[in-house]
């Protein structure tokens, strides 16, 4: 097996203690079978303890019993205060204390690690590995350097037993030829990502026509009318903006963008306080443009403000040198999302997605610099924090959000065309 993950990877380590968050607090702690049956055979206090931390899902009233289904079979029992029962009071963990390293589940060894695994024609399995943005050590890495991010690869021994059942040789052909295309199609759209000699918005525009040129190849190929081609290639053109009010196209794709994001369910009070905070900024209370005065501004009012704050956070990006931040964090989308059209074939859901997370950490970020007059790293970092806990460790979100991006007209490819 043949592993893939951005250069930072290999320097990070958990600081443990020393962090300003926790992965142990704030979502369900699932435990694996192996683990489950390994904490039953503890002994003394901490294995009555363990016993009295664990619940079985399937036992649970209401839509728990459909989480079964798709997650593990038992999950530890949160505090109030939605805290691992064996987290201390330094954010240190009781079971890691006790019992070991070894003693902890997979999620819990995993996290933040996201992992993909794949086969490819001619390559055989493929197992990509990111680290989590909501993790802030990850989160340093991901923006610690201005130089392009580069990916590296190595040779590892195949545990994870994912394909151990396949037995269909048709099946498996077809998937390692879908691979080898999303590969190379992933690692095409990554470069136009980081192509600097074009705006960052010019390569948004590119990076959607190229996702929509996949996908056209993608469908083409499932319906059985052609072969995967080797390449997916597209123009420049389309850079040129559309012939529009685009402040006002603009603002009103974020007042949609708001409404998306706004309807998700919370993973803690920092996204409900940044979701009240962006409200505060540039949407207000006022509804009716009729009462526009110096003392309550109104849509236009609030639209301009928007309109001149982001363009403002721009200009101190670039004028910071901190422009290849968000590069850093499309990458980093891109990375993590694209290739796992795999499963569906919705490539081009995924890369909108990709877009929509740039514009949402972008909105963040820029009701944090109305509010400071400021935007540092940690700001940042903090918001790409927020967002990810948000939307990459929910599947509920997830999944309401593939169901906007598939019908909400705001987020077909030329409308979000129009507003970059």
């Amino acid at each position: 097996m043949k592993e893939v993950f951005p250069k930072y990877y290999e320097s990070f380590r958990c600081i443990a203690d020393r962090c300003e968050d926790t992965c142990c607090a704030g979502w369900e702690i699932d435990i694996d079978d192996a683990s489950y049956d390994a904490y039953m055979r503890v002994g003394g206090d901490l294995g009555a303890r363990l016993r009295a931390c664990i619940k079985t899902y399937g036992e649970m009233a209401g839509d728990d019993a459909e989480y079964e289904e798709v997650y593990e079979q038992h999950g530890f029992v949160l505090t109030d205060d939605m805290r691992c029962p064996f987290l201390d009071e330094h954010n240190l963990c009781d079971l890691y204390k006790e019992l070991g390293e070894d003693a902890l589940c997979e999620v819990c060894t995993n996290t933040p690690r996201n992992f993909l695994e794949y086969r490819v024609k001619g390559a055989g399995m493929i197992r990509e590995i990111s680290i989590s943005a909501s993790c802030p050590e990850a989160a340093r890495l991901i923006y610690a350097s201005g130089e392009t991010m580069r990916f590296a690869e190595r040779e590892a021994d195949d545990e994870s037993g994912l394909y151990d059942d396949v037995s269909d040789e048709e099946e498996t052909e077809t998937e390692e030829e879908l691979g080898l295309f999303l590969r190379d199609v992933r690692d095409e759209a990554i470069r136009i990502l980081q192509d600097r000699k074009h705006s960052l918005h010019e390569r948004l525009r590119l990076f959607l026509m190229h996702a929509d040129a996949v996908q056209e190849h993608i469908n083409c190929w499932e319906a059985g009318k052609e072969d995967l081609p080797e390449k997916v290639s597209v123009g420049e053109s389309g850079y040129d903006a559309p012939h529009c009010d685009r402040e006002e196209t603009i603002y009103r794709h974020f007042l949609i963008r708001m409404g998306t994001y706004s309807g998700l369910a919370s993973i803690g009070p920092a996204w409900a306080e940044r979701m009240e905070l962006l409200a505060e900024s540039f949407i207000g209370e006022a509804d009716d443009e009729s009462t526009e005065n110096d003392e309550n501004p109104g849509k236009s009012g609030y639209r301009d403000t928007y309109i001149k704050t982001t363009d403002d956070l721009d200009k101190y990006l670039t004028t910071n040198k901190r422009a290849c931040e968000y590069e850093h964090l499309l990458v980093y989308y891109a990375f993590l999302l694209l290739n796992r059209s795999i499963d569906d074939y919705d490539y081009l859901g995924k890369a909108k997605l990709v877009v929509l997370s740039y514009l949402m950490n972008r909105d963040m970020d820029a009701a944090v610099f109305l509010k400071k007059g400021s935007m540092e790293k940690t700001d940042r970092e903090e918001n790409a924090r927020i967002y990810a806990r948000e939307v990459e460790h929910a599947e509920e979100n997830l999944a309401d959000l593939f169901e906007e991006i598939l019908f909400e007209r705001a987020y077909d490819k030329d409308a979000l065309i129009a507003i970059l």
